[in-house]
């Protein structure tokens, strides 16, 4: 009978995301992330098969955060635009040092390189675009957005600008990423507001 797993999968692929912020993908060891949590690496081993596999399932999770930080944003807020705003800096507010963001972008050569990798940033990527195009959606039905925004094209605007942010933050450092996100999203939606 095999013994039951007192560390959940999602604990253990929390702490790669945390190990991933601090080392990034190249310097991330199963050490690193056991010791997170308390395994040792022959046991991630046996649930991930290796570093790759561990990697992998991190990256596959990847498009469920978002909707799931879209849920939670639509259930703090009663406006669609709020609602995307909430989105949108909720998913950077942990983020307070640019080398988190440098480690970070390490994995976007994956995502480039590897098919497997491209597969998931693919889902990530379509995932932020549906969640954004279904709150501007719902901005432009509740009035907050003009009914002659363009919501398909401006929803993949909108991934532009929250990837283009973080990577020009993590270059810059220009004060927090929430301000400069949150003066990012604003200039974008300007144009477009009724307000």
């Amino acid at each position: 009978m095999a013994r039951p797993r007192l560390i959940s999968d999602d604990t253990i692929l929390d702490a790669t995301r945390q190990v991933l912020a601090e080392l990034g993908p190249a310097k991330l060891t199963l050490a690193a992330v056991g010791a997170r949590v308390g395994l040792a690496p022959p046991t991630l081993m046996q649930r991930f098969g290796n570093k790759r596999g561990l990697l992998l399932a991190s990256a596959a999770r990847s498009p469920l955060m978002v909707l799931r930080a879209a849920e939670e944003a639509e259930a703090r807020n009663t406006s669609p635009l709020a609602t995307l705003r909430d989105f949108a800096l909720s998913s950077v507010a942990h983020i307070k040092h640019r080398e988190e963001l440098g480690n970070g972008l390490g994995f976007v050569q994956l995502d480039v390189a590897d098919p497997e990798f491209r597969e998931h940033a693919l889902a990530h990527s379509a995932a932020i675009v549906d969640s954004c195009a279904r709150l501007l959606q719902a901005a432009q039905a509740a009035g907050e957005l003009k009914p002659d925004a363009d919501v398909p094209a401006l929803a993949r605007l909108t991934l532009v600008c929250f990837n283009g942010a973080l990577q020009v933050w993590a270059v810059n450092g220009w004060g927090s990423l929430t301000d400069f996100m949150r003066d990012q999203l604003e200039l974008l939606l300007s144009p477009y507001l009724t307000e």
